[in-house]
């Protein structure tokens, strides 16, 4: 029964037997296991029934006869994208949502009736949003990131001030979510088109993506507008050393890529099933078809160092697409490479960086 023995024949006190016991916490592994599934299998059906939603929009606006035949073929494209990044099928359009995405849109964030912008903030909300501001700029200091992207949105909200979207830019930046960071730049750059700062929080996003093109322009708009910032000096020479490294090793026959600077057995990848199912699904996305016609024709188009360029960076989205359509057999895959003697991509961490003189705003 499970029972332990005490003294002078009495029964001592009650324990579970182990057996028991280890049945209840397998159950209860399960129980959790399963809420956690349904809770994901909410959540992506939540997720494709948004983008059933917004193709819905899409496609109301084309046969209210809303666009310009430019717009109708890029809102063409745009649905095909979206029905391959989300899986959305034919029967995922058995939803139909209650109300109009849009009225919900504007019932949840719609500006006043007659306000055709955003409406200028009283004295008291500017007051709010710098407190906001400052509150997040101490969260940032002290590595709580996720808390200080909270503050700026509250700041955001009240007051659409280019600091607050530089600032939130570093809070992505610091998350590792550089696209957000970028817009947010962008955004900055919007409010204030001389604000260097955002300049150079761009350059930093970019070049964490390995766009060093593209950053080293964004880093020389930063200098013309403050010149003496040694942190963008910096920055830049390291953004124009790393697009020299990859237009050398291009050259060279070792393209960037998922794999190092080295080629891997294309043999072995061409016999790979998952390998060559995962090339089929990237070749029918019509994002890759896209930016591969894109490519062809800066090639085609262009000189020599802007073809290398167009290889370089169609090179690096292929390889994050790559990444993001099937991360368990990129990393299998580059794993087995490097197995076999291939160089790691993990070497360099000597990458740009924003120095004490540039902290948030």
């Amino acid at each position: 029964m499970g029972y332990a023995s005490g003294t002078g024949g009495h029964f001592g006190e009650y324990r579970v037997p182990e057996k028991k016991a280890t049945r209840m916490n397998d159950s209860a592994d399960a129980a959790s296991s399963n809420v956690e599934s349904s809770h994901k299998n909410q959540d992506v059906s939540d997720e494709k029934n948004l983008v059933v939603s917004f193709i819905q929009f899409l496609r109301q606006r084309i046969s209210r006869e809303q666009c310009t035949t430019d717009q109708v073929e890029g809102i063409e494209v745009a649905v095909q994208c979206l029905e391959t990044a989300f899986e959305i099928t034919d029967s995922s359009y058995l939803f139909q949502p209650s109300k109009p995405l849009l009225d919900i849109f504007v019932a949840a964030e719609g500006l006043p009736a007659g306000v055709g912008d955003f409406p200028k903030p009283t004295a008291e909300e500017i007051k709010i949003a710098n407190n906001l501001k400052e509150e997040g700029n101490t969260l940032m200091k002290s590595s709580q990131f996720e808390d200080a992207l909270l503050k700026y949105n509250e700041a955001i909200k009240l007051n659409k001030d280019p600091a607050y979207f530089c600032n939130r830019a570093a809070a992505y930046c610091r998350l590792e979510q550089y696209d957000l960071a970028i817009q947010d730049c962008r955004a900055a750059l919007a409010l204030d088109p001389k604000y260097s700062k955002a300049y150079g929080r761009m350059g930093l996003a970019l070049s964490c993506q390995n766009r060093y093109e593209q950053a080293v322009e964004a880093y020389k708009k930063a200098l013309e507008l403050d010149p003496e910032q040694e942190s963008y000096k910096n920055n830049l020479k390291i953004a124009e050393d790393k697009l020299k490294e990859l237009e050398e090793s291009f050259r060279q026959g070792q393209g960037p890529g998922l794999f190092g600077s080295q080629m891997p057995d294309m043999t072995a990848l061409l016999n790979n099933p998952a390998m060559m199912n995962m090339a089929r699904q990237l070749m029918s996305d019509p994002n890759i078809q896209n930016m591969m016609s894109q490519m062809m024709t800066g090639i085609l188009g262009n000189g020599s160092n802007a073809g290398v360029s167009n290889l370089i960076e169609a090179g690096q989205q292929l390889a994050q697409q790559m990444q993001s359509a099937n991360p368990d057999l990129v990393e299998q895959l580059r794993q087995q490479f490097q197995g076999q003697g291939g160089p790691s991509n993990e070497s360099d961490r000597n990458g740009p960086h924003e120095n004490g003189t540039q902290p948030p705003q």
